[in-house]
């Protein structure tokens, strides 16, 4: 709170009364060129530091991920597909119907033919010296859970790596290829 005071000033040119303010005896602080200065840093640090990605070693033993695109897949012969809807699943390029979502959750002999045909085809891929690789491509409505059971399910089947696709578009026929 700042409060006035009457003081007599007794020097001479002086009108012989002044006000002076109690309490506020500190300066504004100016900033101006402390920010220039800050910036001036920033700009250099930026300038210096380099994240360049060949720098980061790897630790050792680490593998990381992958990615492949589904023609390469196609092209290697050593991908086996599986189409999941929330209605049917689909075998291999030939779109081969395996059963419903609901029997491969509930049904053990839907769930046994699946495997001894995922088991087959990495045997035969395992054959020719190649690593098998299994392509999910799942309806974008299919439940989390779904997938999680399958991924369990088809690691029983040996395949050295599992993709995951997800068909987005709501035309079947284009994603079957007919």
């Amino acid at each position: 709170m700042n409060v006035a005071s009457v003081r007599v000033n007794r020097t001479a040119g002086g009108s012989g009364f002044e006000r002076r303010k109690k309490g506020n005896k500190t300066k504004d602080l100016n900033i101006t060129s402390l920010i220039d200065i800050l910036t001036i840093l920033l700009v250099f640090m930026i300038k210096n530091i380099s994240m360049d990605a060949t720098q980061k070693n790897q630790p050792e033993g680490m593998l990381l991920p992958t990615t492949i695109t589904r023609n390469e897949l196609i092209e290697s012969g050593k991908a086996v597909f599986v189409k999941i809807y929330t209605d049917k699943i689909l075998y291999g390029a030939e779109n081969i119907p395996v059963g419903s979502l609901q029997d491969f959750i509930t049904r053990q002999d839907t769930r046994q033919s699946l495997l001894r045909i995922l088991q087959m085809e990495a045997r035969s891929i395992t054959s020719v010296n190649s690593q098998p690789c299994l392509l999910i491509l799942a309806d974008k409505e299919l439940p989390c859970r779904y997938i999680t059971e399958f991924i369990k399910f088809s690691a029983q089947a040996a395949f050295a790596n599992i993709y995951f696709s997800t068909i987005h578009t709501d035309d079947r026929d284009e994603v079957l290829g007919i």
